[in-house]
């Protein structure tokens, strides 16, 4: 399973490169556009606390034992942002990988058990209902045993052609995966699949429903 790592640098200054990194990419990544309040108060905190320890950094190359232990201390509340931060990604991305790997943060892969499924896994039993918003669907693809992810396409055309459709997300869990920005009136059809240790298994039949 993918996850962001959550311990950084004592260095001051690979600290900095972190943060700016994931500043810049949560701010113009159009995978987080939509942030909750608290998620976007964090990232104007973040900013701030680039440029204090950017300060504090260039105070301290003067080796004043009092100035260089304000920058650590500035280094400690920078972290404690991002540390935070990582929290709201994770809770944003809900284990879309894309998300996750265009955060800007660094990826921690568990190092994953020998595997136990040598064969494609089946196709998943899906549903999908509407939202409780307008042009939202919310579909879920039944647990699977050796599936790690679930990966789901839709399309707005003929269904039954395999070109049409388009690649939404894949996910650690393949339930409540909403998916918003549908046209009302408009019919969709989604399909998922499992991945598994033998790779991408069988795909579900199309699931047809109108978003209201």
């Amino acid at each position: 399973m993918i996850k962001l790592k959550t311990t950084f640098s004592k260095n001051a200054k690979q600290v900095l490169d972190v943060a700016r990194k994931v500043n810049t990419n949560l701010n113009n990544s159009p995978l987080f556009q939509v942030k909750t309040a608290e998620f976007s108060q964090d990232l104007q905190r973040l900013g701030e606390g680039i440029d204090r320890l950017q300060r504090a950094c260039d105070d301290a190359q003067s080796r004043d034992s009092q100035k260089m232990a304000y920058r650590d201390k500035v280094r400690d509340e920078v972290v404690a942002i991002l540390k935070r931060l990582v929290m709201h990604v994770e809770l944003a991305a809900n284990g879309d990988v894309a998300m996750l790997q265009n955060s800007g943060f660094e990826i921690s892969q568990e190092k994953s058990s020998k595997p136990r499924f040598t064969h494609p896994l089946p196709a998943p039993v899906l549903t999908v209902k509407h939202g409780t918003l307008s042009g939202v669907l919310v579909a879920s693809a039944k647990p699977v045993p050796g599936a790690a992810s679930y990966e789901f396409h839709i399309t707005d055309t003929d269904p039954t052609v395999a070109a049409n459709y388009s690649p939404f997300g894949t996910f650690a869990r393949g339930t409540n995966i909403n998916i918003p920005g549908r046209t009302p009136g408009q019919t969709y059809s989604v399909i998922a699949r499992c991945i598994g240790t033998a790779g991408p298994g069988v795909w579900s039949p199309p699931f047809s429903i109108i978003s209201l």
